[in-house]
């Protein structure tokens, strides 16, 4: 994507770049479940949105076929950038660079980093929201494993007490931030997998939990990088105590139609409401619509010639493509650790489990 249109920088200046995420395990094409991946592809939205020097393309890549142009000392973690050209908002050259670890991935936004100081993981609010939040996915895996839920009811009041407490839409601010490209991917992974397996539902008493998802659940950072439910419930069927319950999204690939779950219980954020009154529903379709991305998502060509891939639904399924400027899987423990040390969400591509 380029946001240059009818901006002051010339092509010269701009940096070009490209991201490459996880594949859908189910057909091998569109966005994956991984929420890192989705992190930081939230966060290249943001940023191309907001700063007009940045020329972007996303790619989905099989896990465990990268491309032709990945070298030979890639960590084998996704997500991983490529830069084409360009310079940090420092004037170091950056042409030629790649990112492929968490530090590495923090360090290379904070250098291009010139007009949003909320997507900075060091500034004091996200530091405080990500303190509020930095055990809430651990606690999840661990129910999903079959533990009590009181852990993760636990922490789940911590956020609602938090969101009660600030006078903003989101954890920080009433745009996306940092702390909210952290948190909102990890959230649709709990609501969505929660119930899938253990029935388990974001109890109505945390409205303001509610409000912030029905806030986020507009803004096409998140909407348009968000995974499909059957590709959610598929990355945790090696995780979770038992098999999806019955009713639920199946964990085994099918021709079922990829949806997106949306949607806000009825009623339940009134009083509170502080968005607009458009009302949000799941969305039945193959990809949410978005309007952000000029450039669509690409399908990363794989190392091993095509023709010797196995690919037993590539004949159900059409590429990936979304339209504009926007376009997991190891257990993630914990949170992702400080800049200065790896974060436990990325994932090694030898391992077959997903998250």
């Amino acid at each position: 994507m380029s946001a240059n249109e009818g901006g002051g920088n010339s092509e010269s200046e701009m940096l070009t770049f490209e991201l490459y995420i996880k594949a859908s395990a189910i057909d091998k094409e569109t966005k994956g479940s991984c929420p890192i991946c989705q992190q930081f592809f939230m966060m290249t939205c943001l940023l191309g949105e907001n700063q007009d020097n940045i020329d972007f393309r996303v790619f989905t890549v099989q896990a465990d076929c990268p491309p032709k142009n990945f070298a030979s000392g890639w960590s084998k973690k996704y997500p991983v950038i490529m830069v084409n050209s360009g310079k940090s908002k420092l004037g170091e050259t950056l042409d030629g660079s790649v990112y492929d670890t968490f530090e590495e991935l923090e360090l290379f936004f904070e250098s291009i980093n010139r007009e949003c100081p909320e997507l900075k993981r060091k500034n004091a609010p996200n530091i405080a929201a990500m303190k509020v939040v930095e055990n809430l996915y651990k606690h999840f895996n661990h129910f999903i494993s079959g533990q009590s839920e009181k852990g993760l009811v636990g922490e789940l009041k911590k956020l609602n007490e938090y969101l009660e407490s600030q006078d903003t839409k989101f954890l920080v601010d009433n745009v996306l931030s940092f702390s909210d490209c952290h948190l909102l991917p990890r959230l649709q992974h709990i609501r969505v997998a929660g119930k899938a397996y253990r029935g388990f539902e974001i109890p109505t008493e945390f409205v303001y939990i509610w409000r912030y998802l029905k806030n986020a659940y507009l803004q096409e950072a998140f909407k348009s990088t968000m995974p499909s439910d059957q590709d959610i419930v598929f990355h945790y069927e090696k995780k979770a105590v038992g098999p999806p319950r019955k009713g639920s999204r199946s964990a085994k690939p099918t021709l079922e139609k990829f949806t997106y779950t949306t949607d806000v219980p009825e009623g339940i954020v009134n009083g509170i409401d502080n968005t607009d009154s458009q009302q949000v529903e799941e969305v039945q379709e193959q990809e949410p619509a978005t309007e952000l991305h000029s450039e669509p998502v690409f399908v990363a060509e794989p190392y091993t010639e095509p023709e010797l891939l196995p690919e037993p639904y590539s004949e159900y399924f059409a590429a990936d493509s979304i339209p504009g400027n926007l376009n997991d899987d190891d257990d993630e423990v914990d949170l992702p650790a400080p800049i200065d040390a790896p974060d436990e969400d990325e994932e090694n591509v030898t391992d077959n489990k997903g998250e």
